[in-house]
């Protein structure tokens, strides 16, 4: 299947999901939800257990490690510097950079472990996979390839119903400068900084934008590259982007109160609409939401088509 059909497919799957939800045949938000959890689960337990049943993938976990903490780093440092950028190229066409806070309410805000509870939690599932799949003999006669596609296609289907659920208007998004800035300073900037992996660790530039284009949404990018035939460049994508959350919730309080508060959308990537966002409201204010939550939307709209578009250029 090439890259253009297994797009296609993605995002028809992605449409019919919204179009079932307009048509209001879609179970209870609640239900969708869950059910997104437990395919989630289950992909990435897959992968983790593809990593442990073989050998010459498991031998590799340094290497997976050191690419997937480069490309945290390096995208976050890609997305700041573009957000920064944007606030420049905003501030030159408004005077002031009116209609952008100009500095965001200081609050005192504690992390505990319970903020970093998801993703050691999902760490954990990828981590059985893995020691499931080094106690068992390599799979002989089994397509994992094929299950974990069908089982993708099925994902992406409830996230599509869960994004119509969810009542966002994209209509919203282009009627403030910083409600499109955002997203997509975050998204040229993370591409940008993902880059640098070419001359860093060899990568084709296709490889590496692929890596960097998970914005945030580790247990979507990961799959969807192991998926497309590269587990380990798939693993380290799920660690990148893990990492990327994290560092999010530490920097976001510090971000949020310089006077560049969007910088802490910026950081958050994808995970803007969801996991960050609490935190971000925290940090910078109720005014900081709706553009929060947008700017989270399009990235997650973004990574099913934009992941296996670049992992099939061939440069």
């Amino acid at each position: 299947m090439t890259s253009l059909i297994q797009i296609l497919v993605l995002a028809g799957f992605l449409a019919a999901g919204a179009v079932l939800c307009r048509l209001k045949l879609s179970p209870p938000a609640a239900v969708v939800d869950r059910l997104i959890k437990y395919i989630l689960w289950a992909l990435l337990f897959v992968m983790g257990f593809r990593i442990g049943n073989s050998p010459d993938l498991s031998s590799r976990l340094g290497e997976i490690g050191l690419l997937g903490a480069a490309a945290a780093v390096l995208t976050v440092a890609g997305t700041l510097g573009a957000v920064l950028a944007g606030y420049s190229l905003i501030g030159a066409f408004r005077q002031g950079g009116r209609g952008i806070p100009a500095k965001a309410v200081r609050r005192r805000v504690r992390l505990g472990l319970t903020d970093f509870r998801t993703p050691l939690f999902l760490l954990g599932v990828v981590a059985a996979g893995f020691a499931v799949g080094i106690f068992i003999a390599p799979l002989e006669g089994v397509n994992l390839n094929t299950v974990t596609e069908w089982t993708l296609d099925f994902l992406l289907f409830f996230i599509g119903m869960q994004f119509a659920q969810s009542g966002v208007s994209f209509r919203e998004a282009f009627m403030r400068p910083e409600m499109i800035m955002v997203p997509l300073a975050t998204a040229f900037g993370s591409l940008a900084g993902g880059l640098l992996l070419v001359p860093l660790f060899g990568l084709g530039a296709g490889k590496a934008l692929a890596l960097a284009g998970g914005f945030g949404w580790y247990t979507l990018s990961g799959v969807l590259i192991t998926n497309l035939g590269d587990p380990v460049l798939g693993s380290a994508a799920f660690m990148a982007n893990m990492l990327r959350e994290s560092i999010a919730l530490v920097s976001i309080p510090f971000l949020a109160a310089t006077s560049r508060p969007y910088l802490a959308i910026g950081v958050g990537g994808a995970t803007s609409m969801d996991v960050t966002l609490p935190l971000i409201e925290q940090c910078a204010g109720p005014e900081s939401v709706p553009v929060s939550f947008v700017s989270g939307a399009i990235l997650s709209l973004l990574v099913p088509i934009l992941v296996p578009l670049f992992y099939g250029l061939a440069f």
